[in-house]
């Protein structure tokens, strides 16, 4: 059950960029952990919006369309933090929308951690990395 690259629809997520970059304002899909699917088309990005900022996990990969995607952006950046820290705050965001730690823990070992790791071997394709900060005292 590890989520992957494969669950998204990459042509989508493709054509939603080239939208951007050719045309400047295109409708684009937002997520929530806590609803846990997509939204179409619920954020527009205008014209007149001088930064936009493409958060995702695959982002970087080097497969099929993946890297086609990675192409497209104009900088290319990669938070880094250590794997566990990542796991102990994923974690806490599994229990806050309503997972039984128990269960939250099994997602972890099973999904969470590997799709990880994959990840991390994506962030040498990263023009900057940025060692993540934990604020909570």
């Amino acid at each position: 059950m590890v989520s992957a690259p494969w669950t998204f629809n990459l042509d989508l997520l493709l054509k939603c960029l080239q939208t951007l970059r050719t045309k400047g304002s295109v409708h684009a899909p937002s997520f929530d952990h806590g609803v846990g699917d997509p939204v179409e088309d619920d954020i527009f990005i205008s014209i007149h919006h001088k930064l936009v900022i493409v958060e995702g996990n695959y982002l970087f990969l080097e497969e099929g369309i993946w890297k086609e995607i990675a192409s497209i952006f104009n900088e290319k950046w990669f938070i880094d933090i250590d794997l566990d820290t990542s796991m102990q705050r994923v974690l806490r965001r599994h229990i806050s929308t309503g997972k039984k730690p128990d269960a939250a823990k099994w997602r972890i070992e099973y999904n969470d951690r590997p799709n990880a790791e994959l990840i991390m071997q994506s962030k040498k394709n990263a023009d900057l990395v940025i060692k993540s900060v934990d604020f909570q005292s």
